[in-house]
């Protein structure tokens, strides 16, 4: 046998190893747990802490709350690094694959009264979440969600990245959320879990507009949430 021949099934055992190396790395998972959060505004009426727009003309939740209402609240840009909840407001335990922890990241929670009794009733709707890179609008996970909301006097939202959110009270919201979708490395990421937060008015809102309370305002400023859960992605 010569030599050419002996080195063949060598080389065929080579070429193998290589197939199945990448076909395993191509193939790898990642699992675990995450937090989404953030502090939403409805700054097209009531302005911004840091006067910057938010990514989209928002749409508060009224007072007093009707069913079929809709609401929509956005966070600002990217291109602002001022919000210290958004900027660290995505957390994977353990890290996300060429993710760094915590990601910087921008919301846009929208949704709608399915029925509602005074302060008391349910919502359902929405969270499209972007990753911020360089300043710009990246990859984003698309959340949908269910929830009950009631009167809280409780005057702080307790999210993990930023320290709570003081607030003056309101509307607290508990409900559950799914992951529908994504884009980019978000692509096939799966999970969900459970949503918390507050339909509120910061105290920095109610000064900027003159008013004593979000009754006298006519509405709820501010949203901050939080969706804490497991995630799974298969190609991560």
């Amino acid at each position: 046998m010569t030599a050419a021949a002996r080195r063949a099934p060598v080389v065929g055992l080579m070429v193998a190893l290589a197939l199945t190396v990448t076909a395993t790395s191509a193939g790898a998972t990642a699992s675990g747990t995450f937090v989404l959060e953030g502090l939403t505004l409805a700054g097209t009426q009531f302005g911004t802490p840091s006067g910057q727009p938010t990514t989209v003309p928002t749409d508060p939740l009224l007072i007093p709350v009707v069913t079929g209402e809709r609401f929509l609240y956005s966070t600002i840009t990217c291109a602002s690094p001022f919000p210290p909840f958004n900027n660290v407001g995505l957390h994977f335990d353990p890290d996300y694959p060429g993710i760094s922890d915590p990601a910087s990241v921008r919301h846009e929670f929208q949704g709608m009264v399915t029925h509602g009794s005074g302060d008391r009733g349910a919502i359902q709707g929405t969270i499209t979440s972007y990753l911020c890179v360089g300043g710009a609008r990246a990859d984003q996970i698309v959340v949908a969600f269910q929830a009950e909301f009631f009167p809280t006097s409780a005057t702080s939202v307790p999210l993990i990245g930023g320290g709570p959110v003081r607030t003056t009270g309101g509307l607290a919201f508990s409900g559950g959320g799914r992951i529908i979708g994504g884009t980019g490395r978000f692509a096939d990421l799966q999970g969900g879990g459970s949503l918390s937060g507050q339909f509120t008015c910061l105290p920095g809102t109610l000064q900027r507009n003159g008013a004593s309370s979000c009754a006298a305002l006519g509405a709820y400023s501010e949203a901050p949430f939080q969706l804490r859960g497991d995630f799974y992605d298969p190609t991560a």
